[in-house]
């Protein structure tokens, strides 16, 4: 399970200066797909997400998770967003078994999950290690790694390595597509970053300015397993060019 379901969503914020932030959002990703949302800062991606996340309320429209009407948060959507939040008083592996604690899930049921997602992000030999110890790479695996380990059946990132210097970035990139092709989750991801959407997603949905809608949805056709050695073949390339040119064409109109 992990089906997503928009059907026009719109969303405004109320206030002395009222904003319509999205409207019209019609949007289906299916059990297991990887979902990029791409657009220019202040066109709704995050809005959607939180939406999605149970933080916010839609002002029109139907938004569904599994067949049920989005209400409130919930562990069956994991969000993971750009600062690992993590608690610095407590090591990594406290960290990551701190959600399945609070839910009162019995230790025999999360401790194996938890220890083999610690091998998944590279992390089982920092697991006594407290946060301001890591790096910025190594912290945002921590919380990708404390999200799952709540078996979320949707992964929600809101750019989460948009802190990241470009060569960190890049191996995040690479442990994501590895944690995606092993597990399976369901992931809706917004980003601002063309070469990102291209090498991590199924489809790309590419929004307008704000308000915001889904101007066009392009399929990836790239082969999986994918690396960060895609950035280069011909075909992404051509992905790329396509793309930069629908974001020049709406940026001009």
């Amino acid at each position: 399970m992990g089906t997503i379901t928009f059907e026009k969503v719109s969303k405004t914020f109320s206030g002395q200066n009222e904003v319509r932030a999205l409207y019209g959002i019609s949007l289906t990703v299916n059990e297991g797909e990887f979902v990029a949302l791409l657009g220019p800062s202040g066109c709704g991606k995050s809005t959607l997400l939180n939406l999605l996340a149970g933080f916010e309320k839609t002002t029109e429209g139907t938004l569904l998770f599994d067949g049920k009407t989005v209400t409130r948060p919930g562990p069956d959507r994991g969000v993971v967003f750009q600062e690992a939040a993590l608690f610095p008083w407590l090591n990594v592996w406290q960290n990551v078994v701190f959600g399945p604690q609070v839910q009162g899930v019995p230790r025999s049921d999360y401790e194996s999950r938890a220890r083999s997602l610690l091998k998944l992000v590279g992390l089982e030999a920092f697991a006594d290690a407290l946060p301001v110890q890591l790096s910025g790479g190594m912290r945002q695996r921590v919380g990708i790694a404390r999200v799952l380990a709540m078996s979320p059946r949707a992964l929600l990132m809101d750019e989460p390595f948009g802190a990241l210097d470009a060569q960190t970035r890049l191996s995040m990139q690479q442990l994501l597509l590895d944690v995606w092709q092993s597990l399976g989750t369901t992931v809706l991801f917004v980003t601002h970053d063309i070469d990102e959407a291209i090498l991590l997603s199924d489809r790309i949905c590419v929004m307008s300015a704000r308000p915001g809608r889904i101007m066009r949805t392009i399929p990836i056709a790239l082969a999986r397993p994918r690396s960060i050695a895609s950035l280069t073949s011909p075909e992404f390339v051509a992905y790329k060019a396509g793309i930069m040119s629908d974001m020049k064409v709406q940026h001009i109109s």
